[in-house]
């Protein structure tokens, strides 16, 4: 550069040139110095490797990471928009994806799941398919979990914050309740303290309230056969002119009105006289009879009329 700025230019513009590059010569590195060098960002070349796995930041791969319930992760089809998109792990830990449907994710890597839907899309629908997968956001899980199995609506493990307690009634409701089977007055807790793995036996009505710990295992156990085989199932009777008359079951924890006995039966039919139903009752100075006015009940919405065990629901017909 000075030999051509020396072959071209002569006498005081020359010297005014070389002043001009040596000054700028100086200046180059004190603006380098001043200013921080900008970070080098990672760029993953789709074509180099279809399944490319993105960088959280400088240095930090996460392909190793085991996909989880909860978990979002960006999917992006190289160009195919419509396959591009942020998608939750499920429930049952699966990702469901269009075109494919649900695919297996929790327990596998990043890469392990854009291989997958890499493989799955090659063999219907795109050739040489290229993939990238990547987590974008990581669920949260709770420091601390219960597990509840047994007799009980949605055995597995029921989770809480650390400072929140957990009594042994709310884990219980959180996995849904008893079943019919499940035996309120037989739990079992198993706990390790230490090296020893310890057990207890409790029941839903005096230990309620009983406050669980972390890893705690509760077991609820099933009714004793005879027990079950014994329990009585109680009913109401509905007749006359509904369109299903017969038996109605009820059961233990969920009242029955009137209408809805009626309606269980399949309502009335073109001649019934809803304004003079009778209920008959067995009680203890005799059958009692309460005429109820189902007509008027449904139009003003009313309170209702709570049946009992063993009573009798007679829809006589109009008169004409």
């Amino acid at each position: 550069m000075s030999e051509w700025f020396t072959s071209k230019i002569g006498g005081k513009k020359a010297s005014a040139v070389v002043v001009f590059s040596l000054l700028a010569g100086f200046a180059a590195p004190l603006a380098a110095q001043d200013a921080p060098p900008a970070p080098r960002a990672e760029v993953v070349d789709p074509a180099a490797d279809p399944v490319a796995v993105r960088r959280t930041s400088p240095g930090e791969v996460r392909e190793n990471l085991k996909l989880k319930t909860g978990d979002i992760v960006s999917i992006n089809v190289f160009g195919e928009a419509s396959l591009t998109g942020a998608f939750t792990v499920g429930p049952g830990g699966e990702v469901v994806f269009p075109l494919l449907g649900s695919i297996p994710a929790a327990g596998g890597s990043a890469v392990e799941l854009g291989q997958r839907i890499k493989e799955l899309l090659e063999t219907d629908y795109i050739r040489s398919a290229q993939v990238s997968v990547a987590i974008a956001e990581e669920a949260k899980l709770a420091p601390n979990t219960i597990t509840v199995i047994g007799q009980v609506m949605r055995p597995g493990q029921v989770a809480f914050e650390k400072d929140t307690p957990m009594d042994l009634f709310t884990a219980i409701s959180s996995a849904g309740g008893l079943t019919e089977r499940g035996d309120r007055f037989r739990i079992e807790l198993k706990r390790r303290e230490n090296e020893d793995l310890r057990t207890q036996m409790l029941n839903l009505e005096s230990d309620r309230v009983l406050k669980l710990r972390d890893k705690d295992t509760v077991i609820v156990h099933a009714l004793p056969e005879k027990i079950i085989a014994e329990k009585v199932i109680q009913t109401i009777t509905v007749i006359g002119e509904v369109k299903n008359p017969g038996q109605v079951a009820l059961k233990d924890d969920q009242p029955l009105d009137i209408i809805t006995a009626i309606a269980m039966s399949g309502g009335f039919t073109d001649v019934a006289r809803p304004s003079r139903v009778i209920v008959r009752r067995n009680t203890e100075a005799g059958v009692q009879s309460i005429e109820v006015n189902v007509s008027k009940m449904q139009k003003d919405n009313s309170q209702p009329f709570l049946l009992q065990p063993n009573d009798t629901v007679t829809v006589p017909q109009s008169v004409f």
